[in-house]
């Protein structure tokens, strides 16, 4: 709006309130612009609103759609004592009879401490750098020691040295004497340490002895033995997780046996399901506020009317309510598990007997109606929402890109629309100064002549 005002004193009129009024009659074409971007702008956020929902949908179908993630297994051992298992659901249900014959052990070499007293004392007082020379798993490391370096600083150059191996250094006091400790950071026999000959910390000249001589062997590398159901096996690890598929074990306690038993956990595959059909049904839930018409009160939701979302309400639940194709067992539809559709709502509803019974017994017919790999319910499910929530070329990208443009383009005119009202009120002040002006004029000529015929 103008700050221009123009007054009434020669007319008597309101020259102000009737340019206001002229301009909230001109401002009304604005108005009903201003009310359609708005509601434009109310689509693009229940768009996003959507796409929230579709993900949340998608990522419980994704703990469907695979049988490693369909398949909850759980691993029980016989005595805990000897391994811990667990399974993914790749993993065969069955017992596995497990003997450990031996640890996987990482190195751990000790000097003797001859002569340190504290972990401050200096171990080269030579006058010149001297060397400690090591060898981890096959990797030679050669450090130069400065003249005047303590106990603590070969630890940290062995500790800090930017192309350590992998082994790790530490002082500790024996009650005596302070002793350096080296210790691989990874278990299995290639892993092993040894002081090398390159070492010239050898206690001549001013320098503690670090040579080879000076260490001794307090742990050996070496690799885990054990068998599986009567298989003799080696690994470098007490973590074991190549040698029966979807099972890891943790190796524990030397010369024992164990075993070690998979199974179907069926309430976890239960609430993976549940999970699935609450999702869904916060998808339906949101498609009824936001696709609704109330004829009560006229009221309408953001998404009445579009087609792109009524396009995807009705994908949903025609994978839902529809048969799976090609499946080998005997289940092809939820409702024979036990889930239906509630046609006042259009959400699922589990009976939980049901479910349960073909869990039980069905139990892959069951994985197959979700996860096979073309028709599944989960699978199509995943695939659907992968496609239309694509930031590229999906429909939910493709028509909140469209309103944009439509919303960028009513901006533009309502801009263009303001700029031509502030130049009319200009043009209305600038008139009506002009009649006022005019009308003065008159007036004071009048007055003029008034006061003249009355002279004469």
């Amino acid at each position: 709006m103008s700050s221009f005002t123009v007054g009434g004193l020669s007319t008597g009129v309101d020259y102000n309130e009737l340019i206001e009024k002229l301009i909230e009659i001109k401002r009304r074409p604005i108005q009903i612009l201003e009310s359609k971007k708005s509601s434009y702008n109310d689509k693009l956020s229940s768009y996003g609103e959507l796409s929230s929902n579709l993900s949340a949908l998608k990522s419980s179908a994704e703990k469907l759609k695979t049988t490693s993630s369909f398949y909850v297994k759980t691993a029980s051992v016989s005595d805990e004592d000897v391994l811990d298992a667990s399974a993914t659901g790749t993993a065969s249900s069955g017992n596995y009879s497990i003997s450990v014959t031996s640890l996987a052990s990482e190195e751990k070499q000790v000097h003797n401490g001859t002569g340190l007293t504290a972990s401050s004392d200096v171990v080269n007082n030579s006058g010149s750098d001297k060397t400690f020379q090591y060898t981890y798993a096959g990797t030679q490391r050669t450090l130069s020691v400065a003249d005047g370096s303590t106990l603590d600083d070969l630890r940290n150059l062995i500790i800090d040295d930017s192309d350590n191996p992998g082994v790790n250094a530490t002082v500790v006091n024996d009650g005596t004497n302070y002793r350096l400790i080296i210790t691989g950071n990874d278990t299995g026999a290639e892993n092993t340490i040894s002081v090398d000959a390159g070492t010239t910390l050898d206690g001549n000249g001013g320098t503690v002895n670090f040579t080879a001589g000076a260490f001794e062997e307090k742990k050996t590398a070496k690799d885990a033995d054990f068998t599986v159901d009567g298989l003799q096996i080696s690994r470098s690890t007490n973590a074991i997780g190549d040698v029966i598929e979807g099972v890891t074990l943790n190796l524990k306690t030397e010369n024992s046996s164990a075993i070690v038993s998979v199974s179907a956990d069926n309430d976890a595959i239960k609430e993976q399901i549940e999970g699935f059909v609450t999702a869904y049904n916060d998808m339906m839930s949101f498609f009824s506020t936001n696709m609704s018409y109330d004829s009560e009160t006229e009221e309408s939701g953001a998404l009445s009317g579009e087609s792109t979302a009524r396009n995807i309400q009705n994908r949903l639940r025609s994978i839902i309510s529809g048969s799976v194709q090609g499946l080998s067992g005997s289940l092809s539809v939820l409702a024979e598990i036990g889930i239906t559709t509630d046609y006042e709502t259009g959400n699922l509803k589990i009976n939980s007997s049901i479910l349960d019974t073909k869990l039980g017994s069905n139990l892959d017919d069951v994985a197959d109606l979700f996860k096979d790999g073309t028709n599944g319910i989960a699978t199509q499910i995943h695939k659907y929402i992968s496609e239309t929530t694509s930031s590229v070329d999906g429909a939910i990208t493709l028509r909140k890109d469209g309103l944009q443009d439509v919303i960028d383009n009513i901006a533009d005119t309502i801009k263009g629309m303001e700029y031509r009202l502030d130049k009319a009120e200009v043009d209305l002040v600038r008139k009506f100064t002009a009649l006022e002006t005019t009308v003065s004029s008159f007036n004071t000529i009048g007055n003029f002549l008034g006061n003249f015929s009355a002279t004469a």
